[in-house]
């Protein structure tokens, strides 16, 4: 099923002068494929309504006559639309999401998100950037997602790289004399995989490996930093980038 994580940010002009100034964010999720990030400027009477029109543009964007899934941390968006509102503006915004769905043919499913969440915490950055007109945060393309996995029950750490079309998986084994340790070892073989200019998007590493990553002197002198330094030449070279999300405790 397609996924749509969606935010509102609404400026009642207290601050600024500039009532009804809004932006919506959406991280659109679809089987197989990276996640989308759409955004964009609007007018509207509150929050509330900006977060509904949120709704409209992911339908608008998901596949025609495929079931898609909404989540938002907003109690009265999903009143709204099941049930309508008092609220003139928020009601007219409901109907919008309803023929929209009705329109595309799009199985329309609800649901509530913690605001913590990762995907809600982009559609509520994304939505702030367009309604503040500043440049997304949205990472740039082309870009891969990185899964460390590394269980301390187990012999050896998986590395999982996904970008559009296709997805690479690499074992690394736990080598007695590896002078790094396992979590940092993982976090190399991820740079080796990634393709020139490309931009990864790390999740699950350890606080040990992003600590070496960030400031390779602070690990042992020797082989353990020369292969910490190797590999950030390699990046410089290759022109890839990193980004830690979820870092993981200390292993």
């Amino acid at each position: 099923m397609n996924h749509a994580y969606v935010d509102g940010s609404f400026d009642d002009g207290a601050e600024t002068g500039q009532a009804g100034r809004s932006g919506f964010g959406i991280v659109l999720i679809m089987p197989g494929q990276l996640p989308q990030h759409l955004y964009g400027r609007m007018e509207a009477g509150d929050n509330n309504a900006a977060e509904l029109r949120a709704v409209t543009e992911a339908l608008r964007h998901a596949p025609t006559g495929e079931a898609l899934t909404v989540h938002t941390d907003n109690l009265s968006v999903l009143s709204a639309i099941r049930r309508g509102s008092r609220s003139i503006r928020q009601h007219e915004e409901a109907v919008r999401v309803r023929g929209e769905a009705e329109a595309r043919q799009i199985e329309l499913h609800l649901a509530r998100a913690s605001r913590e969440r990762r995907h809600m915490q982009t559609a509520h950055a994304l939505a702030n950037d367009a309604r503040l007109e500043r440049s997304s945060t949205a990472a740039p393309s082309p870009h891969a997602e990185v899964n460390l996995s590394h269980a301390p029950w187990r012999d050896s750490a998986v590395v999982t790289l996904r970008r559009s079309g296709e997805r690479v998986s690499a074992e690394v084994p736990r080598e007695p004399d590896d002078p790094l340790a396992r979590s940092v070892r993982a976090l190399l073989v991820a740079v080796q995989l990634a393709s020139p200019g490309e931009t990864l998007i790390v999740s699950h590493a350890s606080k040990l490996a992003v600590a070496l990553w960030q400031n390779p002197k602070r690990a042992l002198l020797g082989a353990a930093q020369e292969h910490l330094m190797t590999a950030r030449e390699h990046i410089k070279l290759h022109n890839i980038q990193l980004f830690f999300e979820r870092i993981d405790g200390e292993r």
